[in-house]
């Protein structure tokens, strides 16, 4: 049977696709009109990009406790945590009124992110035999991408006509939906055997997961960059429809992932990650020589193909290089890489712009980006066999 076929008549992964939609879409219909709320709010680039990347930070913090539980507890609890908590963080939008309070609201979301998250994609990659896995996750990345899409591209239409309050009630509503199905739908997944366990640092240390976190990082450095400015570029330069570039983002990475099963299996997972950091540099340097329409749409184009690639092949390669038993803690080092990422390309890169304009900020995040993809490719690349291709049963 074809592979795509039996994901559709799996249960747990049709659960988790549609809870996942669900999450991500709530997560992200504040994304994209934080910053235009905050700043009409008359918070300072330097404040905003605190704000927004303060959640990161919370993430991090907190990835490998969500890792630990993920291998001794189990991926849905980890998930069904994550939801309920970051519930109660959305609801909290509707009383903020302040810097402090604002930081802690996305400080808390962090946290229910990182459970989120940990326990989503690892969910994913134990719904199917290990013949199919690859192409459970590239499908479960698919429909985060949906979500994504959607709550990016229905943010801006809906702050517009009926601003931002009526956003944080569609976001408790999907979330609340998100949670319902995988507590009365889905089944728990009982954790891998505790063999092979090994401390949390030591799954770090390893260089077939320290590599891949790098590669995350950049690959995240620049999707911060480019989600928390174009919006800000777009009102300090008066450019109308800056909603073109998520739309054009949702649709390259909708369409990238879709194909990840074989590029990896062509090329690499490894080296499919290193073209895609590639691709994220080459749109937040083009974002940086100029602002248009124009240009928000390829830059769009191009962090979806980049985007695209890399989260999905760099989970792959590093559960298939890791022991079962440390599958947790070694997707949540690979995501705390990803917070890192975004954290740093809102807020210290909101710093630069405030100081030397948004042209200086983009060529920096290319060059991180640039830096970060080389030394993955150096690693785990340049000069070692190309693996193994992946194949479906």
């Amino acid at each position: 049977m074809n592979r795509f076929a039996l994901l559709v008549r799996n249960i747990q992964f049709q659960s988790l696709a549609i809870s996942q939609v669900l999450t991500v879409l709530s997560n992200n219909l504040l994304v994209p009109v934080l910053p235009i709320y905050l700043k009409l709010q008359n918070y300072s680039d330097t404040q905003i990009g605190i704000i927004m990347g303060i959640s990161a930070f919370g993430a991090l913090v907190i990835r490998p406790l969500a890792g630990l539980i993920v291998d001794r507890r189990g991926s849905r609890q980890s998930l069904l945590g994550g939801q309920l908590f970051g519930s109660m963080c959305a609801a909290a939008f509707l009383w903020a009124d302040s810097f402090l309070g604002f930081l802690a609201i996305r400080f808390c979301q962090g946290l229910s992110f990182a459970f989120q998250g940990t326990g989503a994609i690892t969910f994913a990659s134990c719904v199917e035999t290990p013949q199919n896995m690859a192409t459970a996750i590239s499908l479960f990345t698919v429909f985060t991408m949906i979500g994504s899409g959607l709550g990016t591209g229905l943010a801006p239409t809906v702050y517009t006509y009926a601003g931002f309050y009526p956003l944080v009630i569609m976001s408790l509503l999907a979330l609340g939906a998100a949670w319902s199905i995988m507590t009365f739908r889905a089944q728990s997944i009982p954790p891998c055997p505790g063999e092979g366990r090994v401390s949390y640092l030591t799954v770090v240390r390893n260089r077939d997961v320290l590599s891949p976190t790098v590669c995350l990082f950049a690959s995240n450095f620049a999707f911060g960059t480019a989600f928390t400015f174009v919006p800000l570029v777009a009102l300090a330069n008066n450019i109308p429809h800056y909603s073109l570039f998520y739309i054009a983002f949702t649709i390259a990475v909708v369409s990238t992932r879709l194909s990840v099963q074989f590029i990896a299996g062509r090329f690499s997972p490894e080296r499919a990650a290193s073209w895609g950091g590639v691709l994220n540099a080459l749109c937040v340097l083009l974002l940086g020589l100029k602002a248009s329409v124009g240009t928000f749409i390829i830059a769009g184009l191009l962090v979806g193909l980049g985007f695209g690639v890399i989260f999905p092949s760099l989970t792959l390669y590093v559960v298939t290089h890791t022991n079962p038993a440390n599958k947790g803690a070694a997707l949540s080092a690979l995501s705390a890489a990803g917070d890192v990422g975004s954290a740093l390309g809102a807020a210290v890169l909101g710093l630069v712009a405030e100081h030397f304009g948004y042209s200086a900020l983009f060529y920096l995040s290319a060059g991180v980006v640039a830096i970060c993809t080389y030394h993955f490719y150096v690693t785990l690349v340049r000069g070692r066999p190309k693996s193994a291709p992946v194949t479906e049963t």
